[in-house]
């Protein structure tokens, strides 16, 4: 067991600490290059019309002329929205994909970006990561992300070695997305540890939810994502970034 302590705040006890990945330890700018190649893949594979690549890239939650991410686009969204998403785009085509087929096609996409070049932790990430590693507390990633994909993301930043379980939302996944807290459960259920030690670290409010919802010990939110305060109202803490986190 640790204690998690963030300024005045303390959380004693924990036995799983929780961790968001895109913009609570990842830097969330690597998917601009992962995006365009999606839209130049699926407008390939698809022969697409050459309007199709700025449609699919608008699609995929960046701004076309800008190449910036659109705040509250889908590339917020979790993984498998946006393979279905895509399905529904291209039946403007009238192609009748399935969810394998995109999901298969994300994939390549993913093994053909070099990562390693675009994917950076926020300060102080590893050395936390470093510090609760010494100790017997279990650490899991919950993401909206693929799992296939969230652990190349960690591998290629460096810190895929750190977690115990990463858990992601595939087309397979018997849980339901954040805020439900079925992921914190069955993350609790399968490492044997109760729920009610663990502490939820996230950039969004539904990281948050998730976290009261499964009756958690502590939920503490960072500015290092899209949010500001005020959109993390079930924090319990909000501080500037994982950075400021201390173990004992």
């Amino acid at each position: 067991m640790v204690t998690i302590i963030c300024g005045d705040t303390s959380y004693k006890d924990s036995e799983i600490i929780f961790f968001d990945k895109d913009g609570t330890l990842l830097n969330i700018s690597m998917y601009v290059p992962v995006m365009k190649r999606r839209a130049e893949v699926l407008s390939e594979n698809y022969d697409l019309p050459e309007i199709s690549l700025n449609e699919i890239l608008e699609l995929m939650g960046v701004d076309p002329d800008t190449g910036s991410i659109i705040i509250g686009g889908s590339i917020h969204l979790p993984r498998i929205d946006n393979i279905k998403r895509t399905i529904d785009y291209l039946r403007k085509y009238s192609i009748n994909a399935s969810v394998e087929e995109i999901s298969l096609l994300f994939d390549d996409v993913d093994d053909q970006v070099d990562f390693s070049t675009y994917i950076e932790p926020y300060s102080g990430v590893k050395e936390l990561l470093e510090e609760l590693k010494k100790t017997d507390v279990k650490i899991v990633i919950f993401t909206h992300d693929s799992t296939l994909a969230a652990k190349k993301h960690l591998k290629n930043a460096g810190i895929g070695s750190y977690f115990d379980l990463v858990l992601g939302i595939d087309p397979d996944s018997t849980y339901h997305i954040k805020p439900a807290p079925d992921m914190i459960q069955y993350a609790c259920k399968v490492l044997e540890v109760n729920v009610n030690t663990a502490v939820v670290i996230g950039d969004q409010d539904k990281d948050m939810l998730a976290g009261k919802n499964a009756g958690v010990l502590g939920c503490i939110g960072v500015l290092t994502g899209k949010s500001v305060e005020k959109d993390l109202e079930h924090a319990d803490i909000i501080i500037q970034s994982v950075g400021e986190i201390e173990v004992k």
